[in-house]
């Protein structure tokens, strides 16, 4: 007999199992059955009929009381009802509120029997995939169970590990989920609370334990590289906070996930999707955009290992790309004098706003604005600081007028979200963070931003679109919330912005023009940031702005 385990996505596992027999051996059984009956003939039975939600009861009532066999039996059902051929019954499984299969689905999980140990990881991963469940698996009644179920799995390193770490990355998807999946640190009733990092049994350190005992180059498809490579699939999820980057930072795996890009012999161009090396990538890539975990990847060197990947122009050159300018890469190192960079970071601010993926490379919502927003200001940086004082030879590679137009455009929506008697809005309102780093942009930018055309002129567009800019980058600072350093980094822009309006600025104004048709399509208000000091309004008593005329009988003149 032989027996495959494929596995294709994370909730769809297939059997088969292939018999072959002796064909001697066969015709000998055949013959030998003819001449000899059974002198006992009993009926077959009849065939077993499909289980149904209605017969979740009894089997939960199984489940938790019996062992060995009867209680795999009842898993087996349960993994049935929820198998691919039936979806439809995985969230009345979890969110109807008649049944509680997560209960004894987490309580098999710690039986040293694999048969009902094996089942329910199966069950437990079908039933992780629907939206609805994840929020009930990872953060409902049972959540401490069933995380703590397949923790437990992990740390015994049992067969099953690896399909532990895949129903962790799908109710990791949750966003909301993933502090609280981290935050797992059991220990027994009664016995003070630890924290994850002191905590040897916690999904924390379990992680790390599993990272950091692997082979150095594990063999593909084995249960140990499977277990490792689904774990950095779910620390890429788990790292998008930064109070886990905190975690994170300080434990060992930002050095072996390092490692097993350094250690990899496949170029980046065959890394497929959810591979060790993609999912290693995308761990890089979550911790570097954050302070708290930045300098643990500094120390594993992060940046020589990834910086030859940036030259893919594919994902990974994207991720590695980001992930450069967050580590604090020279500019020098980023290949074609950053031209490349500068576009690709450019074109996925652009796709996240407008809610698109790209084709062949990556979805909508597996980025986030606010780490576009931030490699692209960390770029601006490391090409300022090539550029040294007022230069702009560097910066000029990212000071395109789209790029400019849809940092005004982030900042500009987030002003509008913010004023309570703004008309018109945004399809996209991006968060306080987004709205900081495009200001810090634009900022790095300004000498380039504000380079005069090669024959000095006049220009009433310059001066209008200085006057607006400058206005609209006040009222930012002005709202509340915005940061010391954002504040600082607006006002000097205004002031710098406003200071030019003297003479034609090119790359400014089609700018303004760009962020004047988005805003224009959008139905926002034209004269949101234009300066409302147009005059004084007066009637037949004098200026309204002021007192009125002294003799009331006399005519005020008004020069």
């Amino acid at each position: 007999m032989a027996l495959f385990l494929t596995l294709g996505t994370p909730s769809l596992f297939f059997l088969r199992v292939s018999f072959r027999r002796n064909k001697n051996k066969e015709a000998k059984e055949d013959k030998k059955d003819a001449k000899a009956p059974a002198k006992d003939d009993k009926k077959s039975a009849p065939p077993t009929k499909p289980p149904t939600l209605d017969d979740i009861p009894d089997l939960i009532e199984v489940m938790l009381n019996e062992k060995g066999e009867k209680s795999a039996a009842a898993t087996k059902k349960i993994y049935e009802l929820c198998d691919v051929g039936h979806k439809q019954n995985r969230v009345p499984m979890v969110c109807s509120g008649k049944y509680d299969v997560l209960t004894p689905l987490a309580k098999c999980l710690t039986q040293e029997s694999g048969d009902g140990r094996h089942l329910a990881c199966l069950a437990l991963n079908n039933l992780s995939i629907p939206t609805e469940n994840k929020r009930v698996m990872a953060l409902g009644p049972a959540s401490k169970a069933v995380i703590g179920g397949l923790c437990k799995v992990i740390a015994e390193d049992k067969q099953e590990s690896y399909l532990c770490c895949i129903c962790l990355m799908n109710l990791s998807f949750l966003e909301a989920s993933i502090t609280n999946i981290l935050q797992h640190s059991p220990v027994e009733d009664g016995k003070e609370a630890k924290a994850p990092l002191d905590n040897p049994d916690s999904l924390l350190r379990v992680l790390e334990k599993l990272l950091t005992n692997s082979p150095a180059v594990p063999k593909s498809g084995s249960g140990k590289s499977e277990g490792v490579r689904w774990a950095c699939g779910l620390i890429k999820n788990l790292a998008k906070s930064e109070e886990n980057a905190a975690l994170i930072g300080k434990t060992e795996i930002p050095k072996c996930v390092v490692e097993n890009i350094r250690a990899t012999t496949a170029p980046p161009s065959r890394w497929t999707s959810n591979s060790l090396e993609d999912f290693s990538l995308f761990v890089v890539l979550n911790l570097a955009q954050w302070p708290v975990s930045k300098d643990a990847l500094m120390k594993a060197e992060a940046v020589g290992v990834i910086k030859p990947i940036m030259a893919e122009g594919d994902l990974q050159g994207l991720k590695a790309t980001m992930a450069s300018a967050f580590l604090e890469a020279a500019w020098k190192d980023f290949p074609e004098s950053g031209n490349p960079a500068a576009k690709s970071v450019s074109e996925l601010m652009t796709n996240i706003v407008e809610k698109k993926g790209k084709d062949g490379q990556y979805a909508y919502g597996v980025f986030k604005l606010y780490t576009a927003t931030k490699a692209y200001r960390d770029l601006a940086l490391a090409a300022a600081a090539a550029d040294g004082g007022e230069g702009e030879s560097n910066t000029k590679a990212l000071a395109v007028p789209s790029s400019i137009a849809l940092c005004l455009q982030i900042v500009s929506d987030l002003v509008l979200s913010a004023m309570d008697d703004a008309e018109g809005g945004s399809k996209y309102v991006p968060d306080a963070m987004s709205a900081e780093y495009a200001v810090g942009a634009v900022h790095a930018m300004l000498p380039a931003i504000l380079q005069s055309g090669e024959q000095p002129r006049k220009s009433l567009q310059s001066e209008k679109a200085c006057g607006e800019i400058s206005n609209m980058l006040l009222t930012y600072a002005d709202i509340s919330g915005t940061s010391t350093d954002a504040k600082a980094q607006a006002k000097e822009a205004a002031t710098k912005i406003s200071g030019s309006s003297g003479s034609a600025r090119p790359v400014l104004e089609i700018s303004h023009d760009l962020w004047s048709q988005y805003r224009k399509r959008e139905g926002q208000p034209m004269d949101q940031f234009i300066s409302q000091q147009q005059g004084i309004e007066v009637d037949e008593s004098g200026p309204l702005d002021f007192l009125p005329c002294a003799n009331g009988d006399s005519s005020c003149v008004i020069l």
